[in-house]
């Protein structure tokens, strides 16, 4: 591996590269190429310790922005973050304008291609292409032929694979047609690029994204199957378990469209509905971001979580367009670029304009003969499966793992191909040590519109640290780049929100509001407060532990079992005679509260907010999902040992609580009182009103009397300190604590305040006001209402509080069962579709 490590940015090279390969930054004679001598020289005359500072910047930005994928090699469940070097490549516009002319070439040839594979077959019949790169291909389903719409090209968005050779050639690596992935994080590199570094890129007239995707939207929106003014188009992703769940959630926020899961979608009679909570709405448009293979189980099989029943027939009945059309998929096998050269001069009469990775098939006997000859020099691959899997290079073998390859090629010599190895092309890249020399993959993306192919003006690069192949996967490399293509004209800001001639059609709310998105809103209210109230409780515990030695036992006891009430804390601790059998509760509460794997606890709690955070994105804030990412950070970065102790968890607990009052305000003044805020405070009003009610329940009242230290305790969970001593000084009486904790109207944290707010929210829930009787949501929250409000002073003060016990009772059991019912009766627990029958026979 070249290094070329240089210390100092002012230096006459900033980097070196090895001689066999491209450099991008400087020629043959070592003078810089025209089109980098601007950037050069933004770059030499900023100091290395300020270049480092905005690379930690952009850093910190992706990191607080949520910027994630999900290898397909991670173990676990965690997402890793997404790297940006900030040193970008830089082309040409002249260099483009000729890579998006042999693009879409290939573009125009691959659909013709994909017409005929999933149509006439004509080139199986007149030998161009051999029967087994098809029918041996687990790539090519059936259900897929003739379902295209004859007036629609069936791939009208696709992405590319490009490597430049020692000459300057650049060479066509593999495609992506089956949902391109990663439009959205070149686009968010590129936010994230020219804000740290706004100076060059302005200095250097850099061409702007945004008309790519402006055209994007038009082609989706041009694919409408039935005449309507206001298409509804969704996108549809495979979930959060998803590598690029983060890029879907971008694209439909940027590009305007609602993001559904399969279980979103129904099918009637061959017509595609949103379920939502005013009932079906119809689709119009399915941009899919998902495998085809999973689209309908009920002709494909399997059992995909975004796949939709009687979707592939309602695309057949003509009631809906999916984009890309199903099958676009299988000439991303990388088996087809063996035979490109003569396709072309098959459906198009001409030559390729780009040349593709020299290729042989191990099924043609010749072709296998010269793959044996060079093995050494050669890369297997098996043919049918998508560039970026399974890579097996001959020349770093032992001779006896050489001879197990090829005998494993020879039992099938039509499911694998060999390719030549490309030397890419050198480019900067920036180490805390320096600059050193990168590898450059390219992955350029391609829209049709308006029957001609245009080339997105950038594109993502990967950094491969040697020269060696590099798999065709966004995970691969050790980052990412963003790829400036210079403009040779003034740019013109475009943005994807310019009014159109007619005014838009006023609205309150939005129709397409899925069930799911109200089930995840509904849990994030509830994951929200839970973190807040058991901050409050853990806080309070270790304050007390970490105090003096005669501290009152029964705040301890108090504070122990309410933490066990909510999982995050071993019951043993409340149980006499148990606690010797454990370890201290001062030893064991930091290990239960920073253990992510600890189930009801504050880790995991966090952990969950953010998670259920991420299935919304798309439904709160940019700065509401920020804060809410930031939170989660900080709790996860503090304190950064391998121990923790009591002051760790008073210190975390802090900051914790500061945090999600932060969010909680940004909630409050930032959604819109529609159904989402409604479903999000409905989560939040019952989670609080029951954790109020169960803490309560949990300072035994009914033993007599409350020792002050412990109604001190009360005051201060409920967070209402202040309050209380505005109206009673010092004097802590129990009936006062009572009163604010359960029957004050006035106060925000009290069980009458969020009961009140319980009985406006479901009074509001769509077809409540078309109902003759009380709905059985909103009895459950009445019986709670009575039980509160039918309260006297004298039951607040009697010396056994039996009717504040029932009545606290009465609360909790009524939020479970709130719960439970708006859960069935609005929200969405869909099991995977399936097929009655699948493909081994078996039964369902």
């Amino acid at each position: 591996m070249a290094t070329g490590l240089t210390p100092n940015l002012r230096t006459d090279r900033i980097f070196e590269c090895p001689s066999f390969v491209y450099n991008e930054v400087y020629q043959v004679d070592g003078q810089p190429r025209p089109h980098w001598l601007k950037f050069l020289h933004a770059l030499k005359t900023a100091a290395p310790s300020e270049f480092a500072r905005r690379n930690g910047q952009a850093d910190r930005m992706l990191r607080e922005n949520g910027v994630n994928y999900h290898s397909a090699t991670d173990s676990g469940e965690g997402a890793r973050p997404w790297r940006l070097d900030l040193l970008p490549m830089l082309m040409t516009a002249a260099d483009w304008s000729q890579i998006e002319l042999g693009l879409s070439q290939r573009a125009r040839l691959l659909n013709l291609l994909i017409a005929d594979i999933y149509g006439p077959r004509t080139l199986i019949d007149d030998g161009t292409l051999p029967p087994e790169v098809l029918y041996a291909n687990p790539e090519f389903l059936r259900p897929f032929c003739d379902i295209r719409r004859p007036d629609l090209s069936p791939m009208f968005f696709y992405a590319a694979e490009l490597a430049r050779s020692v000459d300057g050639q650049w060479w066509v690596m593999a495609y992506r047609a089956e949902a391109p992935a990663v439009p959205g994080f070149a686009l968010e590199n590129r936010i994230v690029s020219s804000r740290s570094m706004p100076s060059a890129f302005k200095q250097i007239q850099v061409e702007r994204l945004a008309p790519f995707f402006a055209r994007l939207q038009n082609s989706v929106r041009r694919r409408v199957p039935r005449p309507t003014d206001s298409p509804r188009i969704v996108l549809l992703s495979s979930g959060s378990a998803h590598p690029y769940y983060f890029e879907d959630v971008y694209l439909a926020r940027y590009l305007g469209y609602t993001m559904v899961e399969g279980g979103d979608l129904a099918v009637r009679n061959d017509v595609v509905f949103m379920k939502t909570l005013s009932g079906l709405v119809q689709v119009d448009i399915v941009m899919a971001r998902c495998a085809e293979s999973g689209l309908d189980p009920l002709e494909l099989g399997g059992y995909a979580a975004h796949g939709v029943p009687g979707l592939l027939n309602a695309m057949r009945a003509g009631n809906v367009t999916i984009a890309n059309t199903p099958g676009c998929g299988i000439v991303g096998a990388p088996v087809f670029m063996a035979f490109l050269p003569q396709l072309c001069q098959r459906l198009l009469g001409e030559p390729l304009m780009m040349p593709s990775i020299s290729t042989w098939w191990c099924g043609d006997p010749i072709s296998f003969q010269h793959v044996v000859s060079r093995a050494a020099d050669l890369v297997l691959k098996p043919a049918f499966q998508k560039s970026g899997g399974e890579e097996l290079i001959i020349g770093e073998m032992s001779p006896e793992q050489r001879e197990k390859t090829l005998a494993r090629v020879r039992a099938e010599p039509y499911a694998w191909i060999a390719q030549e190895k490309v030397a890419r092309s050198g480019i900067p890249v920036w180490s805390e040590s320096g600059i050193r020399c990168g590898h450059a993959a390219v992955r350029a993306f391609l829209v049709e519109d308006e029957n001609a192919w245009h080339l997105m003006p950038g594109g993502l690069i990967r950094v491969a640290p040697d020269t060696g192949p590099m798999q065709l996967s966004v995970a691969a490399g050790e980052g990412s780049k963003d790829l400036w293509v210079l403009a040779d004209r003034k740019v013109d800001p475009v943005s994807l929100l310019t009014p159109r001639d007619l005014p838009a059609e006023l609205r309150r709310t939005s129709a397409l509001f899925p069930s799911r998105v109200a089930d995840n809103l509904f849990w994030l209210g509830r994951s929200l407060d839970r973190c807040d109230f058991l901050s409050r409780l853990v806080r309070a515990l270790a304050d007390r532990l970490i105090g003096e030695s005669n501290v009152d036992l029964t705040e301890i006891r108090f504070l122990a079992r309410a933490l066990s009430e909510m999982g995050q804390l071993e019951p043993g601790f409340v149980v006499d005679g148990m606690e010797s059998q454990l370890p201290s509760l001062a030893e064991a509460l930091p290990i239960a509260v920073y253990d992510p794997n600890e189930y009801g606890g504050l880790a995991r709690t966090v952990k969950d907010l953010t998670r259920l955070a991420s299935l919304v994105r798309d439904w709160i804030s940019p700065d509401t999902w920020h804060r809410i990412n930031v939170t989660a950070e900080s709790f996860r970065a503090s304190p950064v040992k391998e121990w923790h102790d009591l002051a760790d968890v008073v210190s975390s607990t802090n900051s914790l609580i500061g945090d999600l009052a932060s969010v909680s305000g940004l909630i409050s003044d930032g959604m819109n009182r529609g159904p989402s805020w409604r479903f999000l405070e409905l989560g939040r009003s019952i989670e609080r009103a029951g954790a109020t009610a169960r803490m309560l329940i949990s300072a035994e009242l009914k033993r007599g009397p409350v020792s002050p230290a412990l109604l001190k305790t009360m005051v201060e969970i409920l967070d209402v300190r202040m309050t209380y001593r505005f109206r009673y000084r010092e004097n802590l009486q129990r009936n006062a604590v009572l009163d604010l904790a359960i029957t004050d109207d006035t106060n925000p944290r009290s069980l009458a305040y969020q009961i009140d707010r319980l009985v406006s929210h479901v009074d509001r829930l769509p077809g409540y006001e078309a109902r003759p009787l009380r709905s059985e949501e909103m009895r459950l929250v009445m019986e709670a209402a009575h039980a509160v409000r039918m309260l006297t002073a004298e039951d607040l003060s009697a010396s056994t509080p039996r009717n504040v016990l029932v009545a606290l009772k009465t609360v909790d059991d009524s939020m479970t069962k709130l719960s439970d019912t708006l859960t069935n009766k609005y929200l969405v627990h869909s099991g995977v579709p399936r097929q009655f029958t699948d493909n081994s026979g078996g039964t369902p």
